[in-house]
């Protein structure tokens, strides 16, 4: 019996019993029946053991790419050995969801939230077999970030959004350009000679 065998199909020798108690009496053809009998039910169970474990992982990945989940990294490379194809569909739905993830981190209102959550949705084609999957992957960034402090941190509408803008204090560029609205300081002729001219006090010439 090729050693190889044994290896490949990961059963050892002390996992196959066989009655050898009257091993002496026994034909060597009718012994190496048996062990061979006993190599074929271990590599039959355990190839029913991993295509069971092939079939529930497939199914997993299935189900949370349908409700838009992510997948783990384990999960990804699963895939991605086994169906490549659906592989790099699911990494085009990802890409899709981050870049609207993208635009909501941006977005100034709750009212423009939902202006580019279905501006996401509707552009999405109906002749796209994978639409029902994109679907959920973007309803599932839109409810994680609903749910996230900087959403709710959001004013309601674009107007009040504008009008909250007004009100604050004023940002940086603002403050720097008031703090120099008498200067008309030019970087590029500044020299330090120039400045002490400046600072010189001047006098008045009698008529």
């Amino acid at each position: 019996m090729d050693n190889n065998i044994l290896i490949q199909t990961n059963i050892k020798m002390d996992t196959i019993k066989f009655d050898v108690s009257v091993a002496d009496e026994k034909s060597k053809e009718k012994l190496g029946s048996e062990i061979a009998a006993s190599i074929r039910d271990k590599i039959e169970e355990s190839k029913n053991n991993s295509d069971q474990n092939d079939e529930k992982m497939m199914t997993r990945i299935m189900a949370k790419i349908k409700s838009g989940k992510r997948l783990s990294q384990k999960e990804e490379s699963y895939l991605k050995q086994h169906n490549p194809d659906l592989y790099l569909q699911y990494v085009r739905i990802r890409r899709m969801a981050e870049a609207m993830a993208s635009r909501l981190k941006h977005a100034n209102s709750k009212e423009e939230v939902n202006d580019i959550i279905m501006q996401s949705i509707s552009g999405i084609s109906d002749k796209d077999p994978y639409k029902e999957f994109i679907v959920a992957a973007l309803n599932e960034v839109a409810k994680e970030f609903k749910n996230s402090d900087a959403y709710g941190e959001l004013p309601a509408t674009s107007e009040e959004a504008n009008e909250k803008k007004k009100s604050s204090p004023n940002n940086d560029e603002d403050s720097f350009s008031k703090d120099n609205s008498d200067d008309d300081f030019d970087p590029m002729n500044w020299s330090p000679l120039q400045e002490l001219v400046d600072a010189m006090p001047t006098f008045d010439v009698p008529a």
